[in-house]
């Protein structure tokens, strides 16, 4: 990449490049080649912020930090999480890929203040979503919904980023982006750690959204990704709400409710599914064994692989998306 690095960790950072790096990054990833996914990363935002940073500056400066700790750099992994701490963030210590860190010295005293400040937000922590609505919107009739569940360690406001609203606008339903109510670390939720009180923050926000707008019950989709994913898959298959399809982004463990019993009143109640996946990571147990039961049991469901990428979203995923909806509105 030629552009020229950011510097500045205060300033806003460009949107068109921010999305470009990250993305790449994430493609890197997926490769397996973390190294060039951190040079990527340093070129473009160098070093450290010496003291506040730009909220949106968070996440490049945390995904430095844990791919660091993944390569071997523990000493420097654990100083790009104290300037986060210098910043008011905090950061996901308990993910694996931060194991190398545990051992150092001085680690116990930024465990304690990352627990201080997760503990303060998670006070205000609350379920919060984001509607969004076909253009003509008439106030009189009633429209089709979609519930959008973010990856976890996600929020509502990157997922806008990488799943757009507008190929499921255009076909008429109002979009809903969710926002888990399970706070992991500094602006990012989580489904998985609580499935109980996942379902719940769902089921709440579509009364909500159905008490709001005219909602055409004959259609109900579920979307997500990652921890999204699964838990739309949990939520589908264990009858929490009438959906009629889903369509979903490396839904990569099995969920609770998905059972061969499950899959057949599926079948009955006419559901309709999407996969789509990274080639990279491709085949998966779990998810290969839900598609299996699912094609098994007669249930419509489209497997679409990112060639290239592995747990990500592509650049393309606009494409992919009408492609799954093609599917589960034939």
């Amino acid at each position: 990449m030629n552009e020229m690095p950011h510097n500045d960790w205060r300033e806003p950072p460009d949107d068109a490049l921010y999305a470009k790096v990250d993305g790449e990054a994430d493609r890197l990833c997926g490769t397996g080649d973390l190294a060039a996914a951190f040079r990527l990363l340093d070129e473009t935002w160098p070093g450290l912020p010496g003291g506040t940073m730009h909220p949106r500056m968070q996440d490049p400066l945390l995904y430095k930090a844990y791919l660091l700790s993944q390569l071997d750099r523990a000493e420097e992994a654990i100083e790009a999480v104290r300037a986060l701490h210098r910043s008011g963030y905090s950061c996901p210590l308990t993910w694996s890929g931060f194991d190398s860190i545990r051992s150092l010295d001085g680690y116990d005293e930024v465990e304690r203040e990352n627990t201080r400040l997760v503990e303060e937000e998670k006070k205000l922590a609350k379920l919060e979503y984001r509607v969004h609505l076909p253009d003509g919107y008439d106030v009189n009739r009633p429209y089709p919904l979609v519930l959008a569940l973010h990856g976890d360690g996600g929020n509502m406001t990157k997922m806008q980023a990488y799943w757009p609203s507008r190929p499921m606008l255009e076909r008429g339903y109002i979009v809903v982006y969710v926002q888990s109510s399970q706070l992991v670390h500094t602006n990012n939720f989580a489904w998985l750690p609580d499935p109980e009180i996942a379902w719940t923050d769902v089921r709440v926000c579509h009364e909500q959204v159905c008490r709001q707008h005219k909602i055409d019950t004959s259609s109900l989709i579920l979307a997500g990704f990652s921890g999204g994913a699964i838990t739309a898959v949990d939520l589908a298959f264990g009858e929490a709400l009438p959906i009629t399809a889903f369509v979903v982004l490396s839904p990569e463990i099995k969920p609770e409710h998905f059972t061969e019993e499950a899959v057949a009143r599926a079948v009955e109640r006419g559901v309709r599914g999407v996969f789509i996946e990274g080639a990279l990571v491709w085949p998966l147990d779990d998810e290969q064994e839900m598609e299996a039961a699912m094609r098994n049991a007669g249930l419509p469901i489209k497997l679409i692989l990112n060639e290239g990428y592995g747990h990500a979203a592509p650049p393309d995923f606009d494409v992919k998306l009408n492609r799954a909806l093609d599917f589960v509105l034939n």
